[in-house]
């Protein structure tokens, strides 16, 4: 009777077990109620890129524009992107609002495809940035090796000349002799000032008096020409982008060109059976930067003044602006490059020399300019 008391105990706790093992895997979604039933498929979710802030049409999307948002992936439709590496870089072609789902009909690549009142360069500037034009040479340019796109450093050369704070005439000042020819009504002196000797005026520049060794004796010294002027030149402004090299096309133009076949300088291209006709270069005579208004402000100046203007290409994965130039002055010369200042000899070559002319080659091209 004791022995039978045990096993229906035995019994009752594995049918427990057994059952509350059932409902613990039937919660978790192990077991079906319906034993026919198909196992609910997993849903994946995925990515997609959204516009993190408002941008403006035509406005070129860099990586801090954008965000994400995670949708499940029935959801997705082929049009969205999944990477934001897809879409830096494109332009909008509408304007985005924030948290918008972005499209691939929604931007484009190329900034003409952006229905833009106005031109079509204008977009490619970046927010905060303005354009600016200056007149380029071939030395000024690189050897015309700038494109659009590129980056560049500027130098800029001046002449420094002292100048009379007041009259802000070039020194030295001229002096004048004053005379008296008389009494005005008895009472004043009438005084005259004049300059006795003619352009250029050496005579009269005024000079500085110096104590002769010799002599023993003060002499005045006047200058024997005018004041040379002091040239410096330095790098202004660095990684600045070209937006184009020459002249920008006007609406119609290259389209013109290409229908009329004529070149920039006007010429019909009229080719005869069999003979083909050279394309025309038209050497750049300026190009436009992408500058800080401060930046162009200062260009402007520049260009006023005359200064020298020099563009020098840079790599364009080369990001160091970090780097700090002297500015070359005479001295910088001298000292930085160990050269010395030739001391006075009691000798000298013959014939003098007084300037110096690069030597004449047999190719080079010698222009005659008629009388």
């Amino acid at each position: 009777m004791r022995r039978g008391r045990i096993f229906i105990y035995l019994a009752l706790i594995l049918i427990i077990g057994v059952a509350a093992a059932f409902f613990y895997l039937r919660s978790k979604g192990v077991l079906s109620t319906n034993p026919f039933a198909s196992p609910t498929p997993e849903v994946r979710n995925v990515e997609v890129v959204t516009a993190d802030q408002n941008i403006l049409q035509g406005t070129q999307i860099t990586e801090e524009m954008l965000g994400s948002i995670t949708l499940p992936e029935t959801q997705v439709v082929v049009d969205l992107f999944t990477s934001k590496a897809d879409v830096v870089g494109q332009y909008a072609k509408y304007p985005l609002a924030q948290g918008i789902l972005i499209t691939s009909a929604m931007v484009t690549p190329a900034v003409e495809n952006v229905n833009l009142a106005g031109s079509i360069w204008a977009p490619q500037i970046p927010q905060g940035m303005t354009a600016i034009a200056i007149p380029i040479t071939r030395l000024s340019s690189a050897a015309y090796g700038i494109r659009d796109g590129d980056f560049v450093d500027i130098l800029v050369s001046l002449l420094l000349v002292d100048v009379d704070s007041s009259y802000q005439s070039i020194l030295p000042n001229y002096t004048a002799i004053v005379t008296g020819s008389g009494y005005l009504l008895e009472q004043l002196p009438a005084l005259t000032a004049a300059i006795r000797s003619t352009e250029p005026r050496i005579e009269t520049a005024q000079g500085r008096t110096e104590l002769d060794a010799t002599l023993n004796e003060p002499l005045y010294i006047v200058p024997s020409e005018s004041q040379r002027p002091r040239m410096v030149t330095q790098m202004i402004v660095k990684n600045v982008q070209i937006l184009h090299v020459g002249t920008f096309p006007l609406p119609g133009e290259a389209m013109t060109q290409m229908a009329t076949g004529q070149s920039e300088t006007g010429a019909t291209a009229t080719p005869q059976p069999g003979q083909q006709v050279a394309a025309t270069v038209v050497r750049p005579d300026m190009v436009t930067l992408m500058v800080t208004p401060q930046d162009a402000v200062m260009l402007k100046y520049l260009l006023d003044i005359n200064a020298s203007i020099t563009l020098t290409l840079r790599n364009p994965n080369d990001q160091e602006t970090n780097a700090e130039t002297e500015a070359a002055t005479l001295q910088y010369l001298l000292s930085q490059y160990n050269i010395p200042v030739p001391a006075k000899l009691p000798y000298a070559v013959e014939p003098r020399t007084d300037t110096i002319t690069p030597p004449e080659l047999p190719n080079d091209i010698i222009v005659v300019i008629p009388k």
